[in-house]
């Protein structure tokens, strides 16, 4: 008994036929070009808001630095709102002297913490026993030097969930330039 013709010829008919593949072609990718574009998106947001926070760190660490009178808790206030409108959002600053005493070995050994200040109380002062935690940011100093630290937090909410990013972090160390010494009022 001789198949039927029909539905050989159905299927060739339907191998052959092009129309609507750009359908299904787009109906497969979309999805993937979404995501790695929302992907891309957000990489690219976090790594531009790290660096605004970066160059704003920078930027008054630097005036800091260049100061030639004792900085009062007022100009360091100053300098928050200053990097808040930089970043245009809401950071948490301390800022913080801190002096070589004596060589010795790596680390916190022989560093003194002049004087910590934190605008609003927002971060803690920066104390001998917090210095293990900053000692790494520390540039390579000789006895009797100083630098002044700035350490700055932002909250980063990042545009999807593909981050775990909740806050981003930027610590600056710079030595003063005009004076051997950056004091707070009169605490050296």
């Amino acid at each position: 008994m001789p198949r039927p013709r029909f539905p050989r010829a159905l299927l060739r008919r339907f191998r052959r036929d092009r129309s609507g593949t750009l359908l299904v072609e787009s109906i497969i990718i979309l999805p993937v070009m979404v995501l790695g574009m929302t992907g891309f998106f957000t990489f690219w947001d976090a790594f531009r808001t790290q660096n605004e926070v970066q160059k704003a760190s920078y930027a008054i660490s630097d005036m800091l630095s260049r100061e030639m009178i004792p900085a009062t808790p007022a100009f360091l206030d100053g300098l928050e709102r200053i990097l808040e409108y930089i970043t245009d959002t809401d950071a948490d600053l301390r800022f913080s002297s801190i002096r070589r005493i004596s060589d010795g070995p790596t680390g916190a050994t022989g560093l003194q913490v002049l004087w910590s200040y934190s605008p609003g109380n927002s971060v803690g002062a920066l104390t001998p026993d917090g210095l293990g935690a900053v000692v790494a940011e520390l540039p390579m100093m000789a006895v009797g030097s100083n630098v002044v630290l700035v350490e700055v937090t932002v909250p980063y909410a990042p545009l999807t969930d593909i981050l775990p990013v909740t806050r981003l972090e930027e610590t600056v160390a710079m030595r003063p330039r005009f004076l051997p010494t950056l004091c707070l009022n009169t605490n050296c």
